[in-house]
């Protein structure tokens, strides 16, 4: 599979996948104006990975005839072509189809719901889905790059505290307690010390730095951008990492070809599903919340991405049949369950 055509789609991943499985040497894009923008994201993230591309533009998606045509006058100069018919509009698969099928070449259609390659032509058959996807590669494709984001030792650092939470059963204890450390750091005080009302945990704020106490042991915080809500980002990595041994990418900015930046509490793949975490440890619920982690799973993760939204407080029901309408996971961690998948 030397070459392969691609019907752009506005859901990049169809496109991008059976590249990444079957690394040809070329790829034809073939796009409307509509999906412009789609096609220059992936053009640029091919070429990256030193594969030829070549663009078709400007089709007009309903004239059926027309790219047909232009599909089979374009395959008839490739011999080793294979369509790719999971992009593009209906009509434009349909006479992508016909053009192939005339040609008995090549057709597969991508089902990343099943994580399969199913062949259509000139044999039916179906594949496991094999392709080394990276998150850049996610992010590429819908036209964003990561200019930044936080060290895994930020949050590894508060594993021993968070094994101590699960040894005495404490987490309802912490989140209290850091709610109190949280309205004297909005003080903006030079020093001060609070401790937890079962003596288990105690915040102290120096000139310099901040320490956690706990069990006879301390955490050292020198870090100035040290946030009151980041232990939350660093409790959903902790379990993620011991329950699922996945280590997402944490305290990520990324920004567009625009120079729009956004950023995501955390990030990680898993079975080609690009997942976003928000984290929200001592705001009330906000509906906005909800719509600005809908809003960045829509522009770069696509139908493929799946938003999760994990809170330390109690929420309305009115909060939680939002996110169900959005299709948002929610997640409490006071319920002390963290079935995150």
């Amino acid at each position: 599979m030397n070459n392969i055509f691609c019907l752009v789609s506005r859901q990049t991943m169809a496109n991008l996948l059976p590249v990444l499985m079957f690394k040809p040497k070329k790829i034809v894009l073939f796009e409307t104006p509509e999906e412009t923008s789609s096609a220059e994201n992936l053009y640029q993230l091919f070429l990256s990975k030193n594969i030829s591309v070549e663009r078709v533009k400007n089709l007009n998606a309903y004239d059926f005839e027309g790219i047909k045509k232009i599909i089979s006058d374009k395959a008839k100069n490739e011999n080793d072509a294979c369509l790719n018919i999971t992009g593009g509009t209906k009509l434009m698969a349909l006479a992508a189809y016909e053009a192939f099928i005339s040609q008995k070449k090549e057709i597969i259609y991508c089902d990343t719901e099943h994580k399969n390659i199913i062949f259509l032509s000139p044999t039916i058959k179906k594949i496991n889905l094999d392709a080394n996807l990276t998150i850049e590669d996610y992010l590429n494709s819908y036209g964003y790059t990561i200019v930044a984001r936080k060290n895994d030792s930020d949050a590894e650092k508060f594993f021993s505290l968070f094994e101590f939470i699960n040894q005495t059963n404490s987490l309802k204890s912490f989140i209290k307690f850091f709610i109190d450390v949280r309205t004297k750091l909005h003080r903006q005080l030079p020093k001060f010390s609070v401790n937890s009302s079962d003596k288990l945990f105690r915040f102290i704020k120096e000139i310099d730095k901040y320490i956690i106490e706990f069990n006879s042991n301390r955490i050292i915080i020198e870090n100035p951008d040290f946030k009151s809500g980041d232990w939350l980002e660093y409790y959903v990595y902790y379990q993620l990492f011991m329950k699922y041994n996945i280590k997402p990418y944490l305290g990520v900015k990324i920004k567009n070809k625009f120079g729009v930046e956004n950023e995501i509490d955390l990030l990680f793949l898993k079975d080609y599903i690009l997942y976003l975490i928000s984290c929200k440890s001592g705001k009330k619920d906000n509906q906005y919340d909800l719509y600005q982690l809908e809003t960045l799973r829509t522009i770069t993760g696509g139908t493929f991405g799946r938003g999760i939204f994990v809170t330390a407080n109690q929420v309305s029901k009115l909060f939680i049949n939002r996110a169900k309408e959005l299709n948002i996971r929610f997640l409490n961690i006071k319920d002390n369950q963290f079935n995150i998948l």
